[in-house]
């Protein structure tokens, strides 16, 4: 089931709801204060962000003088 975030606008706490997609509009209940509370909307991290944060691999090592390698132990060609 997804899970929803969640501001309460007395105390400020947010929370996490999880619940059915057809009712993630609807308000939550605080945990903490029962405070009616309303959604909170997360931007989600665009795909070329989440690429950019993993490291790069180092380039294989090209051996010139008779093609290219698949990697240690591998033939060449």
């Amino acid at each position: 089931m997804p899970i929803y975030d969640f501001r309460c606008p007395r105390c400020g706490l947010q929370f996490e709801v999880s619940r059915p997609r057809d009712k993630a509009g609807e308000p939550a209940m605080c945990p903490q204060d029962g405070t009616e509370s309303q959604r909170v909307w997360v931007p989600v991290p665009s795909m070329n962000a989440r690429d950019r944060s993993k490291p790069e691999m180092p380039p294989l090592p090209v051996d010139n003088d008779h093609g290219h390698s698949h990697g240690p132990g591998t033939h060449m060609h």
